[in-house]
């Protein structure tokens, strides 16, 4: 086998099938070409769905502004065979039963706007902040690769059944043959490196995320190559500024024989054009999808005029211009989920930037750190995207996920969040994460809708969206593909773990996220063994005040120590409240289950 993310593939296995059949052939042994067929389809379909029948829930139509309670769904072999609330199919007697009563089910999700060679986290993006003297790009590049697996459960974890990768190294098409055919991985669909008009100097690597063309045979050539390693489609990097030595005209030469080019090999064109006007150009070329909502200005009757007349798709990404200033300016707000779903290791990595010295920060950060200005969601953008809609042009979710701030998975519902803040009703803000995106990929015959006929990804939610779009993420089961993933099973929180989810959230100063990872019968102990208090109630009111009183707070981890369910954190904690400035504490965490049952400060 062979792996760039930990999933394990069926390479070696098929290698040696094509062994077998070529001996088989050459000695003519027919007679066991049966056993071959049978062994060829276990391998290349190594799981097989079962039947099950969802009784009782609330379906939240997608193909309709509609719901359908008190409903039956029949599943059996990957496919919804029978869905709504009377239905002609009988139940197959093999099938098994599961309650719905109480709860919603809505379409798998998709994120139709992610990029893998992206972490997250504070160290991914050294054309943002260049922090590779802390943490080479090399290793950070490396690490990712490695915790790809993670990462498509995280996924999964979030009810996400698809991603769509817009751009990135030629490494990204070995992370979706790894996804193919993996029962907790999502569907994955990608694309080669962006064509750009602007390549970043600290993104310049031997397979670079983006790459600068400068002639329209350079972006044909990288078109082909990019066809020829199985591109889904083709995105563009549309980047003009008074900075770059290439202006709005001068590009759309290459946008333009870059989506003739495209189209010409059955391949629709997505790019990147944030300005009102390069993102006008931009569909004047031909390009189908913009990648994210215009920022600049307001978008006028023409451009809404033509977007509609050419049947382009908007992805919003309201949440990835906000993380930055967030996480730079040290005021960012994650949502429980977030601090919950997505990974403990790079969330942790956002709190570095309290132990930055004032030098290691670039232009901006320093800007935005003297400024001290509130984080607000770009007005612009939020008044877009509801004019957008409102026009009947194509709006589907995506978050830009992997950008510093917007984390692999759980930021789709940040996402939800802010679209909900532009305008959208939480019924469209669902459409857009199901059918509309499945329209981005060409798969709405196949993915998106609760329906008779279409592949079974489905999530089934404990609570309604409809009256809090938060609710989007109380996931109690999913369905990728006919398999039932209980959501539990799906990430399982190590002890090192839940040491960390804690940590940032305490950092962060998150009650509930920081409350969510201990037990309700929690014993807190000043070491040895003298009981300070017992009871998540109680560890609630101190803790909320503690956080009310403390504006500059800040627990450095010093060195970790995991054994078996015992993880012992030596820490410094630093704040602004007189007489407790600074803090040496070790922490002791034991864990029960999955939860943090007893805790133990030596000071």
């Amino acid at each position: 086998s062979y792996s760039v993310t930990g999933v394990q593939t069926c390479a070696l296995p098929i290698y040696f099938i094509g062994l077998w059949i070529d001996i088989m052939r050459k000695m003519k042994c027919i007679a066991l070409w049966p056993l071959m067929a049978v062994l060829v389809s276990f391998i290349v379909h190594p799981a097989i769905s079962g039947t099950y029948v969802i009784k009782g829930g609330t379906i939240i139509n997608t193909h309709e502004k509609t719901v359908t309670t008190n409903s039956i769904i029949i599943i059996k072999d990957s496919v919804i065979i029978a869905a709504g609330d009377k239905i002609k199919e009988k139940i197959p007697p093999e099938a098994e039963i599961i309650d719905a009563a109480g709860k919603f089910i809505i379409p798998g999700l998709t994120d139709g706007h992610i990029h893998f060679f992206q972490s997250g986290g504070l160290y991914t993006r050294p054309d943002a902040i260049d922090l590779r003297h802390r943490l080479p790009y090399e290793k950070e590049q490396e690490w990712i690769k490695q915790n790809i697996g993670d990462l498509f459960k995280r996924y999964l974890r979030c009810g996400v059944t698809t991603v769509i990768d817009l751009g990135g190294p030629f490494w990204n098409f070995e992370v979706k043959k790894q996804s193919m055919g993996c029962d907790t991985c999502p569907r994955v669909y990608t694309t080669g490196p962006l064509i750009a008009s602007y390549q970043p100097q600290a993104l310049t690597t031997p397979d670079p995320p983006i790459i600068k063309v400068n002639s329209a045979g350079e972006a044909l050539a990288l078109v082909q190559k990019e066809l020829a390693a199985g591109a889904d489609f083709i995105k563009i990097w549309y980047v003009v500024s008074k900075a770059l030595p290439i202006n709005l005209e001068q590009f759309f030469p290459i946008v333009k024989a870059v989506a003739d080019e495209s189209r010409a090999n059955g391949k629709s064109v997505w790019v990147h054009a944030t300005e009102l006007e390069t993102a006008r150009k931009a569909v004047e070329a031909g390009c189908n999808i913009l990648v994210h909502c215009i920022t600049d200005k307001d978008v006028d009757l023409a451009f809404l005029e033509l977007c509609k007349k050419n049947n382009v798709i908007v992805i919003p990404t309201l949440w990835v211009f906000e993380s930055y200033e967030s996480v730079f300016s040290k005021k960012l707000d994650l949502l429980k989920s977030e601090h919950l779903l997505g990974n403990p290791k790079i969330i942790a990595t956002f709190f570095d930037m309290n132990g930055l010295n004032y030098d290691e920060l670039g232009e901006r950060q320093k800007k935005i750190l003297v400024e001290n200005k509130p984080v607000v969601t770009n007005p612009i953008m939020l008044s877009n995207l509801k004019k957008m809609h409102d026009f009947g042009i194509t709006i589907a979710a995506g978050t830009d996920a992997g950008n510093i701030g917007v984390l692999h998975g759980p930021s789709l519902f940040h996402e939800f969040g802010l679209m909900a803040k532009s305008g959208m009703q939480n019924h469209d803000i669902i459409i857009s994460a199901t059918l509309n995106a499945a329209k981005l990929i060409g798969a709405q015959n196949r993915l998106g809708s609760v329906e008779k006929g279409k592949l079974a990804d489905l999530v089934i939610l404990s609570s309604n969206p409809l009256e809090n779009i938060e609710n989007m993420s109380d996931i109690h089961l999913i369905f990728k593909n006919g398999n039932l993933l209980q959501p539990e099973k799906l990430l399982v929180y190590s002890p090192e773990d839940l040491a960390q989810i804690q940590l940032n959230a305490y950092n962060a100063k998150d009650l509930e996220a920081f409350l969510a990872v201990y037990h309700k019968d929690v014993e807190v102990y000043k070491f040895p063994d003298s009981l300070l208090y017992k009871g998540l109630d109680k560890m609630r009111e101190i803790y909320s005040g503690f956080f009310a009183k403390s504006g500059n707070l800040y627990c450095r981890l010093l060195n970790r120590i995991v054994n078996g369910n015992i993880v012992i954190d030596r820490e410094y904690v630093s704040t602004d409240i007189p007489g407790r400035n600074t803090i040496n504490a070790t922490a002791i965490y034991e864990i029960e289950g999955s939860l943090i049952k007893k805790v133990w400060f030596i000071q």
